[in-house]
């Protein structure tokens, strides 16, 4: 384990994404459609970037902000 995400990691980000758009195979190969799905879901945290499959700093950010939500209040 060397803490990098391997196609497992994204196999099951792609899987995730099922309900942001994502309709490609789970195959753990990031591509365009599975970035167009984050950026779907980053877009209600913030994203207001255009969804188009390139993550740049925006996306990231916002995909940053859902996956470090206060789950508790």
């Amino acid at each position: 384990m060397d803490g990098v995400p391997g196609t497992r990691t994204y196999a099951a980000l792609q899987h995730a994404m099922r309900g942001y758009g994502y309709t490609g195979p789970l195959d753990g190969v990031p591509g365009t459609n599975t970035w167009k799905a984050v950026q779907r879901l980053a877009s209600g945290w913030g994203c207001a970037g255009p969804i188009d499959g390139m993550m740049g700093p925006n996306s990231w950010r916002g995909f940053a902000r859902f996956l470090n939500q206060d789950r508790w209040n």
